[in-house]
């Protein structure tokens, strides 16, 4: 090992760590390798830099505008309502439905789109048997994944894949060439779950299913519940809600303020309170009494306006549910500022089984959380359409752009077809259909830009460095003769099932896109060594990378249900270990049998 070789090497163990212990963002490790490769000169500017524009970085952006014109033109959209129609009063048969309709929405788009999607539908379906939610929604999040494995824009790290196999001059994966595994995978996978469902799939009586009582009375909001009145002479009289601070000072909310017998729900900062005002406060008990110490307010007796405030017929309960790359990721839910953007109001937030009511202010939003919130159709509406959150409620919105619908769906079939003819490549194929839908209203410049996981685009480009660095020093080589050395003497089947098992582990933990990017030329490399065909070899790092059903953090998809179905980390290793080693050991026996 010469010490070239020796450095890429610590450097991509030090990553590994930095990756795993998650202290830092992913594309801030990514970009840090990068700079870190250049500056010791071990890979040139071009090399540095070529990710940024490598054919596959190109093609993963288009493929989100893509899948965003699916999603507002309503395509996306109608597979939920069909699901919802056909799943009635049959939980075997909403599983099933569930995973073969996200699956097929998953090879042709973003996982976390089409989770996103239909998320609200299978809670709507579910709720609608009396099926508990945690039942339908693991599933949900297994059929995406399965449904990445079916084509090449099935999810960025396939196309990573292809374009390390091509770094290495073995051409790139034809867009179909993955549908056999992918097949076999989703129906094998669908199969287990359905057969498992009474002990793999967990239930969670606890998890929420979003209308008004029942929401409620599993966050237990009437239990914080207090009206008070603004008495004669109060300190109170003609001071705005800006002013007084009642949620930083008390981790009081005021939900609402009944004025002149008018009632006002979610009152802005600007308010001013008079006297003979009654206010709806979610607080504790000690939150009061500190309240009144310093406030003169006549608490009341009986509930009389908080029960108004939350079911009136223009303002609706629904749970928030944040997008896993969002920008409110670590962020306090004062600074969300949601009832001054949207007019609605947080009531709590659920985390790790349990609600959180009060001192809501400070409190940092984390990925599988819920927030409870409470506001007008139209703000409902305008928080969908921020895209930083899945908005669940017993609302359903009308995509806006739904006559787009038969143009998004030309759009596509050309996409595929062109692709399947290969009459261009992927990437300028991706580009020209991310156009098309923004040439066509489908989706906005604005959108378009917005649909775009730059976190992603960052990661994946900047981790290629560290594939050019691996190849260009011999550093997967020697990785490659050290496997096949350890193991090339049990023959092709048990490296090929050696790798894949070891992808399918860091998978669970590192992410689909560092595994890949790790994984991929140690796997060519060693296939080459023992005379076997690397294609086969990247495409079992492929599979495995994509089968991230052990862990919440593995992907995003399955942070995404975690809140809704009120999820512990158990319940992703009990259900994705089995569902993980049946797709790699399928996948073996495929792979040995066509390449």
């Amino acid at each position: 090992m010469t010490l070239e070789i020796g450095f890429v090497l610590a450097v991509m163990v030090v990553a590994m760590v930095l990756f795993a212990l998650g202290r830092f963002p992913a594309d801030l490790v990514a970009l840090g390798v990068l700079l870190t490769l250049f500056f010791s000169r071990v890979i040139t500017l071009e090399q540095a830099l070529g990710g940024f524009s490598n054919e596959a970085v190109v093609a993963i952006g288009s493929i989100f505008v893509v899948s965003t014109g699916l999603q507002f033109t309503g395509v996306a959209d109608r597979i939920g309502q069909w699901i919802r129609r056909i799943s009635r009063q049959s939980e075997s048969r909403l599983i099933l439905v569930t995973m073969l309709s996200v699956a097929g929405l998953s090879a042709v788009m973003n996982a976390v789109g089409a989770v996103a999607v239909l998320l609200p539908a299978v809670i709507s379906a579910a709720r609608s048997i009396k099926m508990p939610v945690s039942r339908a929604l693991m599933p949900l999040a297994i059929g995406s994944l399965l449904g990445n494995m079916l084509t090449l824009v099935g999810t960025p790290s396939n196309m990573l894949t292809s374009a390390v196999l091509q770094q290495y001059g073995y051409g790139e994966f034809g867009l179909f060439e993955f549908t056999v595994f992918g097949a076999v995978a989703v129906l094998l996978g669908s199969g287990l779950v359905l057969i498992g469902r009474n002990f793999l799939v967990p239930t969670r009586l606890g998890s929420r299913t979003v209308q008004v009582g029942p929401s409620t009375e599993a966050y237990r909001i009437q239990e914080r519940l207090f009206e008070a009145i603004v008495s004669v002479g109060s300190n109170l009289e003609g001071r705005s809600l800006k002013e007084l601070n009642f949620g930083e000072r008390f981790g009081i909310s005021v939900l609402a303020v009944e004025h002149a017998g008018k009632t006002t729900v979610s009152p802005g900062p600007r308010y001013e309170l008079s006297v003979h005002d009654c206010l709806v406060l979610s607080a504790r008990e000690t939150d009061m009494e500190e309240l009144q110490a310093v406030y003169d307010l006549d608490l009341q007796e009986q509930i009389r306006l908080g029960e108004i405030a939350l079911t009136s017929d223009d303002l609706k309960m629904a749970e928030l549910v944040p997008m896993p790359r969002s920008e409110v990721i670590g962020r306090t839910i004062s600074e969300l500022a949601v009832r001054e953007r949207f007019g609605a109001q947080v009531l709590a937030v659920w985390r790790d089984g349990m609600p959180l009511r009060t001192h809501l202010g400070q409190l940092r939003v984390e990925a599988g959380d819920a927030l409870l919130v409470h506001g007008s159709i139209q703000a409902l509406t305008e928080i969908r359409r921020s895209g930083d959150f899945v908005v669940v409620s017993e609302e359903d919105e009308e995509p806006t752009r739904r006559a787009h619908a038969p143009v998004a769906i030309v759009i596509l079939l050309a996409f595929v077809l062109a692709a399947l003819f290969k009459v261009a490549p992927i990437a300028i194929i991706a580009l020209t259909a991310a156009i098309a839908m923004v040439l066509s209203g489908c989706v906005t410049m604005v959108e378009a830009r917005n649909s775009i996981s730059w976190r992603s685009i960052l990661l994946i480009a900047a981790m290629l460095s560290l594939a050019e660095a691996m190849v260009e020093t011999g550093s997967a080589t020697f990785l490659g003769e050290w496997a096949t050395q350890s193991l090339g003497g049990y023959g092709v089947l048990i490296v090929l099932g050696a790798v894949m098992l070891i992808a399918f582990l860091v998978t669970q933990v590192m992410g689909n896109h560092v595994t890949v990017v790790l994984m991929a030329p140690l796997a060519i490399d060693a296939a080459a060594h023992i005379g076997s065909d690397p294609r086969m070899f990247a495409m079992g790092v492929a599979l495995a990378a994509t089968s991230g059903f052990a862990s919440p953090y593995a992907h995003p998809s399955n942070l995404l249900i975690m809140g809704p179905g009120n999820y512990r980390f158990f319940d992703y290793v009990r259900i994705g270990v089995p569902v993980g080693l049946l797709t790699v050991v399928a996948s073996v026996v495929l792979l040995m049998r066509i390449y």
